[in-house]
């Protein structure tokens, strides 16, 4: 690679690691303010739920609802984490060590946990949500779409990838101390 290569790599690797940081804290907060702000968000908003709550929120209702939300959001979160120090790594102009590899394998272990998470997360917020419904029992929905079996597949050809690398970097490592 050139040096101008180098430099603009480093440059665009600043950038995101930036964007992935500041995300960390940007996406507990803006799930935060959903709940907090749940009351008077019109339905276009809550498309992202398996149930439209019939019924007008109770305190109690909220931080369950938020505590369930956790679940996704931590996932989400570690993955930002995972990606800023793939980035810091790529700022400092290192590119194939031991370290990046081990975190692009996570990387493809956070798309996994991201379906897991939501297969756990969508049960438990619909029964959040029809909680005290009329009839007494919750409703609870399950959801694996299309998608979710697409994250799989992705997650998994992502961990074949840093394996690969794994294998080229250290065959380029024993090749550099072959004499």
């Amino acid at each position: 690679m050139t040096n101008q290569s180098i430099t603009r790599i480093q440059r665009i690797s600043k950038r995101f690691r930036m964007l992935f940081t500041a995300l960390i804290f940007f996406i507990p907060l803006a799930d935060l303010l959903f709940w907090i702000s749940f009351n008077h968000l019109h339905d276009e908003f809550l498309t992202g739920l398996p149930i439209i709550p019939s019924q007008d929120p109770t305190p109690l209702f909220l931080a369950l609802g938020f505590l369930v939300s956790l679940i996704p959001v931590t996932v989400a979160i570690y993955g930002m984490l995972t990606l800023s120090r793939l980035f810091k790594f790529y700022e400092y102009g290192i590119v194939f060590a031991h370290e990046n590899v081990r975190l692009i394998r996570k990387l493809g272990y956070v798309i996994i946990a991201w379906v897991v998470a939501n297969l756990f997360f969508t049960p438990l917020i619909s029964a959040v949500i029809t909680h005290g419904n009329e009839g007494g029992l919750p409703t609870i929905a399950v959801s694996l779409s299309i998608s979710d079996l697409s994250a799989l597949v992705m997650g998994s050809i992502v961990v074949l990838i840093s394996w690969v690398m794994d294998e080229g970097r250290k065959l380029q490592d024993e090749q550099a101390h072959t004499v």
